[in-house]
């Protein structure tokens, strides 16, 4: 067992960090390939691409403040139940720095915390990131103010000047004005600082806002793209699609070698960072916000389509347009091995596998993207 996370037992976060880290990759490959031998599937996957760091590599984390204003990282499969002071060896040294400073404030602000059953309380997460420029952002995300908006206003104030002491950073308010348990809301407000943060991968610039996804382990990223880059083969005189494309972390460099290139996202900060992505990189992409099971894409006759999809993989009417409209190359990247051998069964009826390689984004855990190149026959 490490003895960088106290909690291990606990938090479950880091589960496999009692795992030599070869060996964890060897259990990754081995996992892939069983999943697809339980589909009766012939693929087989013999390369895997280990992260070129293995700790401090997160550069988000998403500390919960509960009831009883403790803030830090859940228990083990108990959502109510949050480990006081715990952040995580995972994530980035400058989310450890700026946690003790948001949790000291937190619990000394006299702000009332969220009560997750009643449905009651002000304060909810205090989301962390951080960039390899050294660039950071702190996220506080509340329920409606109501009558402790005016102490509430004063107090982020207070906070937005004592960390940015330390480091630059950027400083947001977010409203949730639901119910639901998320570590986000729909309303922002820039406390100091741009709003954003950037990161810089294989010579490309991106501009990160508080709700838009971004590769989480920003040390493995360049990896990740090579792979796409390599797949996808030369471009030249080629239609790109990107579906699922969030803020252009593929489409943006592909862009360079491409005739044409598209993007479909339905989130629509990721669409708004997309496209400012393409203007700092001076790239033109054609972005449309939508769901890529809503949208037409087929009309784009692309010749390569990057499929990326969340960890659930791709709706069913994706899958069923994918089989009708037939590109010539798929490049997917899956977060989910499991759900992409379920989708392979089908996809291997008219696509070849021609390359296929895993890249590990997430070490000490058993999460692992997997990058295939099809083919159609």
């Amino acid at each position: 067992m490490r003895s960088d996370c106290p909690n291990k037992e606990r938090c479950g976060s880091c589960s496999w960090s009692h795992i030599p880290y070869a060996k964890q990759l060897q259990q990754k490959l081995s996992d892939i390939n069983g999943s697809f031998r339980l589909k009766q599937l012939d693929t087989e996957v013999r390369e895997i691409v280990a992260s070129p760091k293995t700790d401090h590599y997160r550069n988000r984390m998403d500390f919960v403040i509960d009831f009883e204003g403790r803030v830090g990282m859940r228990e083990k499969g108990k959502w109510w139940r949050v480990i006081d002071g715990h952040t995580c060896f995972l994530g980035m040294e400058r989310i450890e720095e700026l946690f003790s400073a948001v949790r000291a404030w937190a619990q000394s602000a006299g702000l009332s915390f969220y009560d997750r059953k009643a449905h009651t309380g002000l304060l909810r997460y205090a989301v962390i990131r951080a960039s390899t420029l050294g660039e950071t952002m702190v996220i506080i995300v509340t329920s409606q103010p109501g009558d402790e908006e005016p102490k509430l206003g004063e107090s982020l104030v207070a906070l937005a000047a004592l960390v940015a002491l330390a480091a630059p950073v950027t400083f947001v308010h977010s409203i949730n004005h639901t119910e639901s348990d998320v570590s986000f809301g729909t309303e922002l407000h820039t406390i100091s600082g741009s709003g954003f943060i950037e990161e810089h991968v294989r010579g490309s610039t991106y501009h990160i806002t508080p709700n838009a996804f971004f590769q989480t382990n920003p040390c493995a990223a360049a990896r990740l793209q090579d792979t796409v880059a390599e797949f996808a083969g030369d471009l030249t005189d080629k239609t790109l699609l990107d579906l699922y494309c969030g803020s252009g972390f593929f489409s943006v460099p592909l862009a360079h070698g491409a005739k044409r290139t598209i993007g479909i996202e339905f989130i629509e900060d990721a669409i708004r960072d997309a496209r400012i992505n393409a203007g700092l990189n001076q790239v033109e992409i054609e972005f449309h916000p939508a769901k890529t099971e809503e949208h037409d894409w087929g009309q784009y006759d692309a010749d390569v389509v990057i499929l990326d999809p969340p960890r659930m993989g791709l709706h069913d009417k994706t899958l069923e347009d994918v089989l009708r409209i037939q590109p010539h190359t798929i490049v997917y990247v899956s977060c989910h091995y499991k759900n992409f051998a379920r989708e392979l069964v089908r996809l291997r009826t008219i696509y070849d596998v021609k390359a296929i390689r895993a890249i590990d984004m997430f070490p000490h855990t058993p999460h692992v993207e997997l990058v295939t190149k099809l083919v159609k026959r």
